[in-house]
């Protein structure tokens, strides 16, 4: 197209149009790049996927605070993770709507890893009805000052969805991301 819209009487400059040839084929290599890029990225999004369904039926303790009951059994688990030592602790349960359905002291705790079980029972010892609940773990250490509780998901990997583009693990019918899971386990705290 330079050449034939080339005025003879005023001709380009060689070192103009070199460099402009120059830059036609570093446009033409990084779109090649880019595709190749592209390719890279899927096979190992495809690689990703097929180790993340190796996970299906592992062991794993997580961050989360979720607990489904199923409005029958009469212990549930509620695991936890302490910064330190308290001196007194608190176990609160919530239901869907974040109403406080359950709220017990628990004593102290050492720091580390922990549980607490819940016999699925209001503050009025009413069984609760099934559905999803979260908790929260809160303890005091001897100073009068608040230790850092985490809570946690600990049970096996019972699904794992990849409808948002990315592995999302279901451990107990709570929903978790991979950046989630803490460990994988042989079973158990």
């Amino acid at each position: 197209t330079q050449m034939a819209n080339q005025d003879p009487l005023d001709p380009m400059s060689n070192e103009q149009f070199v460099a402009q040839l120059a830059q036609f084929s570093s446009l033409e290599q990084l779109v090649s790049m880019n595709a190749g890029m592209e390719s890279l990225y899927m096979g190992m999004a495809s690689m990703n996927n097929a180790t993340m369904a190796n996970l299906v039926g592992k062991e794993v303790v997580a961050a989360g605070n979720g607990v489904v009951y199923d409005g029958e059994s009469q212990e549930v688990d509620l695991y936890y993770h302490s910064g330190g030592a308290a001196t007194s602790g608190t176990v609160t349960v919530y239901d869907e709507d974040g109403s406080v359905v359950y709220t017990a002291e628990i004593g102290s705790f050492e720091e580390g890893e922990g549980h607490y079980t819940w016999n699925g029972q209001d503050n009025d010892g009413n069984q609760v009805p099934a559905g999803d609940y979260t908790f929260e773990v809160t303890g005091t250490n001897s100073d009068g000052g608040r230790v850092e509780v985490l809570e946690l998901v600990v049970g096996a990997i019972d699904e794992m969805d990849y409808s948002s583009g990315s592995p999302m693990p279901t451990v107990q019918g709570i929903d978790l991301t991979i950046g989630d899971i803490l460990r994988l386990t042989n079973g158990g705290l």
